[in-house]
């Protein structure tokens, strides 16, 4: 009798671990819910060509399987759910600071503006590929900048519980300025552009959102065109933003499962419409190009959410084509480098995405 009940469990087991697999297969949630959370879609692992490619196959299948196996949003949404009651500060995938804020967790974010972690070898081996990519750009003539979105929880620090900030610890943001500026390679901080908004009694992140408000966006690109040597294309922000408007929830509140219960006043991006915008790619975020139809340079950016929606239309004000690539956790595609020919590239991941995927380089690059 007891062995005929093991055999229920085992069979029980097995049901409830299938479960997901099969109704990831079946009916597997939106791309879009993964993008919401601030982040790409694993990809579909590669198929091994050597011993290396071998080693990080486990890696890669997990990854993949993590960001498809079914129900995944609702299981997520239950945990919450089942937590709430116990736990009102904390979520596995995200934080609620002081006065409410809700920082991402995902890609060791909080504890990386914390400075808890500093992962010196895969900031060097980043910095050593930029380094190569900004010598591949030289030698055609191609101008070249690196300017980082700083995480919000590197922006509101004393929103965080102590352990959470990083009082005087060196991040990976340091770290990472000060080998890029060793190797000769122009960058520019855009933390103070962002302690200026907050100075000034404004919002330069959204509450209940990892990214920044369009007012964030605005200073931190008149922080680039300024440091790239285009005073001229700054935007002001009195002409370029529109009245506050309520904004329902946000990637972080989606995740914590409360995104229909918090909402916040936030200004708009107000500019001219840019010109002809086509896509390239058939990503959820697509790689895109504007083509304004008036004299100027061409200037691609390497980024991601941060600056998808805003980089690009603020350069269009300005200059003749404006590109936009995600950096696929700096495995882009390097032929769109010949393909378009820019004038200048502006390499501009979030901080939490400062570091490559291990063994990620940009695709068909030999620099």
């Amino acid at each position: 009798m007891l062995i005929r009940g093991r055999r229920y469990f085992a069979v029980l087991g097995f049901l409830l671990l299938a479960t997901p697999l099969v109704w990831g297969m079946v009916l597997p949630d939106s791309p879009d819910l993964i993008h919401k959370e601030g982040r790409r879609l694993a990809p579909p692992p590669a198929a091994p060509a050597d011993f290396a490619g071998w080693s990080k196959l486990p890696g890669e299948v997990d990854a993949y399987l993590k960001d498809r196996f079914g129900l995944r949003h609702a299981m997520i949404n239950l945990h919450k759910d089942l937590t709430h009651p116990v736990l009102l500060k904390v979520n596995t995938a995200a934080l609620i600071g002081r006065d409410g804020r809700m920082f991402y967790e995902g890609n060791e974010m909080v504890r990386q503006s914390a400075g808890l972690v500093l992962r010196d070898q895969r900031v060097a081996e980043a910095v050593d590929m930029i380094a190569s990519m900004r010598d591949a750009l030289a030698r055609r003539g191609i101008r070249f900048l690196v300017a980082i979105p700083p995480n919000s929880s590197t922006v509101y620090q004393d929103d965080l519980p102590i352990w959470a900030q990083a009082r005087g610890r060196k991040t990976e943001y340091d770290l990472f300025l000060q080998d890029l500026a060793a190797r000769g390679v122009k960058t520019v901080d855009l933390r103070p552009a962002m302690n200026t908004i907050r100075a000034e009694g404004d919002e330069a992140y959204l509450l209940y959102d990892a990214h920044w408000t369009a007012r964030g966006a605005l200073a931190g690109f008149n922080a680039v065109v300024e440091a790239d040597g285009h005073p001229d294309w700054r935007i002001d922000p009195a002409t370029a933003l529109g009245p506050p408007e309520e904004r329902k929830g946000g990637d972080v509140a989606r995740i914590l499962g409360v995104q229909d219960d918090v909402t916040e006043k936030v200004e708009t991006l107000a500019l001219p419409p840019p010109g002809k915008d086509e896509a390239f790619s058939q990503d959820v975020m697509p790689d895109h190009v504007i083509t304004t139809g008036k004299p100027g340079p061409t200037v691609m950016v390497i980024g991601d959410s941060f600056t998808a929606s805003y980089f690009p239309l603020m350069l269009s004000q300005h200059v003749g084509r404006a590109i936009w690539v995600h950096h696929h956790q700096c495995g882009f595609d390097w032929k769109l480098i010949d393909r378009f020919r820019p004038d200048e590239v502006w390499w501009a991941p979030t901080e939490r995405f400062l570091v490559c995927d291990p063994g990620v380089r940009p695709l068909d690059f030999a620099g």
